[in-house]
């Protein structure tokens, strides 16, 4: 019985010992995707790092662009008004003219 214990404790031994072998190689693997990660996160990053970048250039571009737009809106909006002051002075000078003529031309 003493020797079916020993056998039993030799082949538990065993048994570990392919277990640490195991292990180590599963550990060592581990290792490399970890290594894998990093890259792979790191790669993702500076990717989005660039695209964020070129979005803000987009982006002041568009804003910089619109702002000109405006600009220019705002200078035909006010020459617009401008314009329409005159023809509402010429307006009233001409009732006034036609007013006077029909007075004038009234029969007496």
């Amino acid at each position: 019985m003493l020797t079916a214990l020993e056998n039993r404790v030799v082949n538990l031994e065993e048994s570990v010992g392919n277990m640490k072998e195991t292990l180590e190689l599963v550990e060592g693997r581990t290792d490399g995707f970890d290594l894998m990660e990093k890259k792979l996160r790191d790669f993702v990053l500076d990717s989005l790092d660039a695209n964020a970048e070129k979005m803000n250039e987009l982006v002041k571009s568009t804003t910089k662009k619109l702002a000109e737009r405006d600009e220019n809106l705002e200078d035909m909006v006010l020459a617009m008004k401008k314009e329409m002051e005159e023809l509402k002075g010429e307006l009233t000078i001409y009732k006034a003219a036609l007013s006077n003529g029909m007075l004038s031309s009234k029969p007496k």
